[in-house]
């Protein structure tokens, strides 16, 4: 059960015995509308203010759209886990360094403790590490993806830029500066189409299509691999919608801003449009 349904029932328990029922009531009762079975022990101590079973889960703010970027990234390289030791851990590896900060912010905003270190890898390039522990978050990550996507829809720029930090690169034509394109790739269509219906709530055009079809052969570090699942990409093309997307939503990663800041320099020094602000 998540701590808000854990709440929910508290209060429910609390309720009932202030309209008058009996202890043993109060455990049919909730066991009835609930599906939960708790000792008419357990409902004594909640009544009587002895045990909170939220005491030991440390609450995250679910009003923050600090919490809609979290989502974003949880959906690109982000990652949850349950330890040996049950610890709920909510995790990020990646190779720039402002990234990792925005994602620690992020939680330490929600009101987790997170921390953050280098780790080499023989195997790979080092990159940075974000850890925190929460098992509320763990839940409601994991949980209702509905939810989730509740959380991006009241707060699409926040969403969308943990997303595209994970996921995205800006890619400009060589021949053109004019001519540029961000792209982002994910093995779930759904979460692409989601990112396209929010895109296109800003007017920002984009595309999702099949990138890499199950199967197709991959080099990656000398190694050849292979697809074990389609790949889907999203794709922004048109020059008012790359310029849109810099406007509205941008890159925390300076890397991938910086290019989007060229195109916007080769963009609007011949574009008719005179509406993009530098902040």
């Amino acid at each position: 059960m998540t701590p808000q349904e854990v709440e929910e029932i508290r209060k429910e328990v609390e309720r009932l015995r202030e309209d008058g029922l009996s202890y043993s009531g109060i455990t049919k009762v909730v066991e009835e509308e609930y599906g939960v079975r708790i000792s008419k022990a357990t409902v004594i101590r909640w009544c009587k203010g002895e045990s909170d079973p939220l005491r030991k889960v440390r609450r995250i703010n679910l009003e923050s759209p600090l919490l809609a970027y979290v989502v974003g990234v949880y959906f690109g390289d982000g990652s949850v886990s349950l330890d040996e030791r049950y610890r709920y851990r909510i995790r990020l590896k990646v190779i720039d360094r402002e990234f990792a900060e925005a994602f620690a912010k992020a939680l330490e905003g929600i009101g987790l403790r997170p921390s953050i270190y280098w780790e080499n890898d023989s195997s790979r390039v080092g990159r940075w590490v974000v850890e925190a522990t929460s098992k509320e978050l763990y839940m409601f990550l994991t949980g209702s993806r509905e939810k989730l996507f509740e959380v991006a829809r009241r707060w699409p720029v926040e969403f969308l830029r943990g997303f595209f930090d994970s996921e995205g690169s800006v890619s400009i034509s060589k021949k053109n500066p004019q001519k540029a394109s961000i792209t982002a790739d994910n093995y779930d269509k759904d979460v692409l189409e989601f990112c396209r219906e929010l895109l296109e709530g800003m007017a920002i055009h984009s595309t999702v299509y099949l990138a890499r079809k199950k199967g197709t052969k991959v080099v990656i570090r000398g190694q050849e691999y292979r697809y074990t699942s389609d790949l889907y990409r999203i794709s922004i093309h048109r020059r008012r919608s790359v310029a849109m997307f810099a406007e509205l939503v941008g890159f925390t990663i300076p890397r991938k801003q910086e290019r989007l800041e060229l195109f916007l320099q080769a963009y609007y020094s011949t574009s008719s449009e005179n509406n993009y602000h530098r902040k």
